[in-house]
């Protein structure tokens, strides 16, 4: 049975679809519910790039739309349990701690800054003057954000995952505003407010 995220109840008003147009289900447990999608053929998929796009398509799109309505710890991608059973015994096992990891995400989303390098740059003599601004601009990002995981770099980009109040991301936005002034050496791109992917 795939698996998607765990929230606590009730379970949200509007029901995500999930594979093919089936609705997705909730597996109740104690005061939490898992979203799953039974009708996922888990086995199936995984030797088909095109199928096992769609599913992480559809992966990232039920947690969105599940976190739009309530906080949620997002499961990776790929998550199955082999039984209503055993998922059941699960979320009662962890139950204290996934609600307590709950009650601490409401009202937060995650953040990510990606920073572009600026290739042509008149400024980029010694090549030094981009280094040291990362290294300000980290140092920065510590202080202001505590809730704070650096991603893996892809293609040249650095990634920052931020947790803060959602109330907070357009004080966020004038912050990068400002700090695109002062940094010439990088291109922010901030997105969000998105589920608490490395935060759950």
């Amino acid at each position: 049975m795939y698996a998607f995220a765990f929230l606590e109840l009730p379970i949200p008003r509007d029901i995500p679809s999930g594979w093919q147009g089936h609705a997705v289900e909730f597996v109740q447990a104690g005061q939490l519910a898992a979203a799953v999608d039974a009708s996922i053929p888990w086995e199936t998929i995984q030797t088909d790039d095109a199928q096992l796009l769609n599913a992480a398509l559809l992966h990232d799109r039920v947690i969105c739309d599940l976190f739009r309505q309530q906080p949620v710890l997002p499961l990776c991608f790929g998550t199955v349990f082999i039984s209503v059973e055993r998922l059941k015994k699960h979320l009662e096992q962890n139950s204290r701690d996934y609600q307590q990891r709950l009650r601490t995400l409401r009202g937060m989303g995650e953040y990510t800054l990606k920073l572009l390098p600026c290739l042509a740059h008149p400024e980029l003599d010694d090549g030094k003057e981009p280094e040291l601004e990362k290294a300000d601009l980290t140092e920065k990002l510590h202080a202001l954000y505590p809730q704070l995981v650096h991603g893996a770099p892809q293609s040249g980009v650095d990634r920052v995952h931020l947790l803060l109040p959602v109330r907070d991301g357009e004080a966020l936005l004038e912050q990068m505003s400002e700090w695109q002034t002062r940094y010439h050496c990088w291109r922010f791109d901030l997105q969000g407010p998105l589920p608490p992917y490395h935060f759950a």
